[in-house]
């Protein structure tokens, strides 16, 4: 490209709270300097307690940084103007402090000349460095209304009979459109408020007739249901459950039920809580296998009672 042939001109400059820098370029046909870009950027405290040669460094650290993929990859060496005549210094002085080691060490990515410019023909780059305000004054809030005004939302608490006929005109409204429960919620919110508001709107958006027969459901298809084999002698197949917070009873509060499929003959063994998988299976091995011997399938709500020592301990 034309751009990167010709040679570019970088003008810094640092402030006591700001670094500018103009990135330029001469001119074939008038053989003067037209801007490309420009940069403006505030100190941060720290850097702020910079010395002026330092401040000067980092105005050139920054502008570097900023422009690096034209400045990378240009052709001739460019030039970088600054109004501190000791910055030269850093390119001969053999002992730095870290930070300007570490410039130094960035610096040695570019092709360039520092060379000295007045003061006062450094202007774009001085104004762009005194941009922010050494001392900024915080500013107060405006008021939109007077401060002896409040506003607020007004919320009105209706009677219980006639939450029903709330519920049903936020939800079936033509803006509405039997939204799901969190809308209507939300609709009904912003003027009316009772207690239980948000239980009573779940049970009527779930009763909602509309809502059942349009709205596609959100859950997983269920599998298919397959009917168990109809066993062909007793005590072949079994299927057993527990029957638990009952009432506690001489000592007992929970039941395990375990049903012949083929006779439909139960045993009703009666506990004092629920067991561990190591005591189901101790009282199914004393109180039906010892009677009927072993089955050969058993149906279960796979509590972890029955899968997770039973087979194992049988």
């Amino acid at each position: 490209m034309d751009e990167a042939k010709r040679q570019f001109v970088v003008e810094v400059d640092a402030s006591d709270v700001g670094v500018g820098t103009v990135l330029s370029q001469r001119s074939v046909s008038d053989n003067k300097l037209h801007p490309c870009a420009f940069l403006s950027k505030k100190l941060s405290p720290a850097e702020r307690n910079y010395d002026v040669g330092n401040r000067e460094l980092l105005a050139i650290k920054v502008a570097l940084e900023e422009w690096r993929h034209w400045l990378e990859a240009a052709e001739q060496p460019f030039l970088v103007l600054t109004d501190h005549k000791n910055l030269q210094y850093i390119q001969s002085v053999k002992r730095l402090n870290s930070r300007q080691a570490r410039w130094a060490l960035f610096f040695t990515r570019f092709k360039f000349t520092l060379t000295y410019r007045p003061g006062s023909k450094n202007i774009k780059a001085d104004a762009l460095s005194c941009l922010f305000d050494p001392n900024p004054t915080p500013r107060l809030p405006s008021f939109v209304m007077p401060p002896s005004r409040v506003v607020g939302a007004v919320t009105w608490a209706i009677e219980e009979k006639l939450c029903p006929q709330v519920i049903h005109w936020a939800h079936t409204s033509f803006v509405s459109c039997h939204p799901g429960v969190r809308k209507t919620l939300f609709v009904i919110r912003q003027w009316f408020w009772w207690p239980s508001m948000e239980r009573a709107v779940r049970e009527y958006v779930a009763a909602c007739p509309v809502c059942a027969r349009n709205k596609s459901s959100c859950q997983p298809p269920s599998g298919l249901l397959r009917p168990l084999q109809v066993p062909h002698r007793p005590w072949t197949e079994i299927s057993m459950d527990f029957v638990t917070g009952l009432p506690i009873s001489e000592g007992q509060s929970t039941i395990l039920t375990v049903v012949d499929r083929f006779s439909k003959m139960a045993h009703f063994i009666a506990l004092p809580k629920l067991p561990s998988a190591k005591e189901t299976a101790e009282v199914l091995l004393s109180q039906v296998f010892r009677i009927h011997g072993f089955p050969r399938d058993v149906v279960s709500d796979r509590g972890p009672q029955f899968v997770s020592f039973l087979e194992r301990f049988l």
